[in-house]
């Protein structure tokens, strides 16, 4: 009976054993064959899955390329410092809470400051990363780093900021960067700009050139923690550095120019190559300082910037629009020789007015009995208004409009910097659809002298002396050395003869004894100057106040602005030059001794 027991228990315990080792068997088997399916079917999935929690890979971002003067100086470049930035998309409301509280303590940018106060919130990828502060100081940096140990997702890096060395001087055509807006970000096809710490031009020649500016992003590997903390660079790629872009600006020529320009409130001044359209110089006085566009700006100074009556936020050799008074003439003269309505010894008579119905219409020499018996060039010379005002009568103003537009004014120079703005020659048309009024003889009056409707850019103005006095090639005005045009522009077709009366005129001008600009001459045969003199009305003269003899406003914002264009040497011209000062006054008196200074200092300067 006991051996049978014994018996029975043994063989159940066999059977146990057996089931037990089936299964172990059968579990092994699927485990081995797991394990063989993941390591031969999903290898490469899990292990990105897994790199994915083990590697980091980041885009940084290169120095931007320098830009330089055409003796290869400095204008602007690139200096290092430390900028702290934070990716908010892992973090916990509890954890972003708790550093807000902390970072409250800190001086962080008023946007990252908005983007916080919104927390907790649900994270975009797209804005996970926040600039909390760039160009950071030392003090604020050890608190910063003493922070990141805290939350790892606080980051220090090491970034590039611009610095321009003559920012003031040259504010106006190099413009500045910021950071990237939605809008610049959509425009562009340059996937960068989204990186936290990512720079793009936003005016001047740092936007104009952007893509060549900006390089190529770098591309670094790295391995991190459990709190995503940098342990190790596994690979890195450097990206390749932004080009460096040659200006045709002369730096020392610039800044003479704007030391000339300061004894005024306000005006602007250009240099320019007749035969290339390179600009030499281009000044928009007063300037600013662009290194401010480098941090943070204090909206205290900004405000001041945009405040202040002087304008220096806008560059007004390009974006400014004046009158071009008297210097206009010199296409009246031309339109009224090439439409066969005068010639070089047709002569009207000047008494110091013109009447037009009840209305005079006043030479400048109207005190002194205006300037008698004059021809086109002794007009030029002169600057008779009167001669103008009867030359008007013989010409449509839509063929003065014509010539104007041949020779630059009216439309885009296309200059390669942004904000250019056209001006305007009016024509009988332009002034039906904007006005809803018929042209009148008084337009045609006031269109002959440069007042009345018309206006133009002090780069026009350059842009049209440089066509008078390179044999009429019209010229497009640049700043980038290797800038190239994809089309052939031919010289305009107008009668050298006719041109040469014209020429001959802004000759006498500045070397006449009966030039409007004769105190201004150059007493050098080898280096003598052709101009034209201009003064653009800002305010009627009223009848009364020109019978108490008074044609000049004290008050500086009723000045007339001072205009002079000129062309040196005289006799092989190789500058083209435009003065402006606002509320300067006269021409004569203002404009033309600041051109002539322009012109010594482009000869000292340019011919070392």
């Amino acid at each position: 009976m006991f051996s049978k027991d014994k018996s029975d228990e043994r063989r159940k315990f066999t059977i146990r054993l057996r089931y037990f080792v089936i299964f172990n068997f059968i579990l092994i088997f699927l485990i081995i064959t797991r394990l063989l399916y993941l390591q031969r079917y999903n290898h490469t999935k899990y292990k990105l899955l897994s790199d994915k929690n083990r590697i980091v890979v980041q885009r940084c971002l290169v120095p931007r390329g320098e830009i330089v003067d055409e003796q290869n100086r400095l204008l602007a470049t690139n200096q290092y410092a430390y900028s702290v930035t934070c990716d908010l998309y892992d973090l916990t409301d509890k954890e972003r809470n708790s550093m807000f509280e902390n970072l409250n303590n800190l001086p962080i940018d008023a946007k990252a400051k908005t983007a916080l106060s919104k927390l907790p919130r649900k994270i975009n990828k797209r804005e996970r990363c926040i600039v909390l502060q760039e160009n950071v100081d030392y003090d604020t940096l050890t608190k910063y780093c003493v922070l990141s140990n805290l939350y790892p997702n606080i980051s220090i890096d090491k970034s590039v900021s611009r610095y321009y060395p003559y920012s003031v001087e040259v504010a106006h055509f190099i413009g500045y960067t910021g950071s990237p807006s939605e809008a610049d970000v959509k425009d562009s096809l340059n996937s960068a700009l989204r990186l936290p710490l990512a720079k793009t031009g936003k005016c001047g020649i740092e936007k104009t050139y952007e893509e060549l500016l900006f390089g190529k992003i770098g591309i670094k590997k790295l391995e991190v923690n459990s709190r995503r903390q940098p342990v190790r660079t596994i690979s890195e790629h450097p990206g390749e550095i932004g080009k460096k872009i040659e200006l045709t600006i002369n730096i020392d020529l610039q800044k003479a120019i704007y030391e000339i320009l300061s004894e005024q409130i306000s005006g602007s001044c250009i240099v320019m190559d007749i035969e290339t359209g390179a600009i030499l110089a281009l000044v928009s006085y007063p300037g600013y300082d662009i290194n401010i566009f480098s941090k943070q700006i204090p909206s205290k100074l900004l405000n001041e910037i945009y405040a202040n009556p002087a304008k220096p936020i806008i560059n007004k050799a390009v974006s400014g629009l004046y009158a071009p008074g008297s210097t206009f003439k010199v296409i009246t003269a031309l339109a009224g020789l090439h439409y066969g309505v005068i010639d070089a010894h047709t002569r009207f008579h000047c008494s110091g007015y013109c009447a037009l119905g009840n209305h005079k219409f006043y030479c400048w020499r109207w005190k002194y009995g205006g300037h008698g018996s004059l021809t086109v060039q002794e007009a030029l010379e002169q600057s008779c208004d009167c001669f103008f005002y009867n030359l008007s009568r013989r010409l449509n103003p839509d063929q003065i409009a014509k010539v104007a537009n041949d020779f630059g004014l009216g439309v885009h120079t296309r200059i390669d910097i942004p904000n250019e703005r056209s001006g305007l020659i009016p024509t009988k048309a332009w002034k039906q659809t904007k006005k809803k009024q018929k042209w009148t003889m008084g337009d045609s009056y006031n269109m002959s002298i440069g007042q009345g409707y018309v206006l133009t850019t002090p780069l026009q103005l350059a842009r049209m002396v440089a066509i008078f006095s390179n044999n009429l090639r019209p010229v497009v005005p640049h700043l980038y050395k290797k800038f190239q045009l994809d089309e052939d522009i031919k010289p305009l077709k107008y009668d050298e003869k006719h041109i040469q009366i014209i020429l001959d005129g802004m000759y006498d001008v500045v070397n006449s004894s009966r030039g409007t600009a004769h105190r201004s001459a150059i007493n050098d045969p080898d280096f003598e100057f052709a101009g034209k003199t201009g003064s653009s009305q800002v305010k009627r003269i009223s009848n009364a106040r020109r019978a108490q003899g008074k044609t000049v406003f004290e008050d500086y914002e009723s000045k007339d602005h001072a205009l002079f264009i000129a062309f040196a040497p005289a006799d092989y011209p190789k500058y083209a030059v435009s003065v402006v000062i606002e509320h300067g006054g006269g021409g004569a008196s203002v404009a033309a001794p600041i051109a002539r200074d322009v012109l010594l200092a482009t000869r000292k300067i340019l011919t070392k």
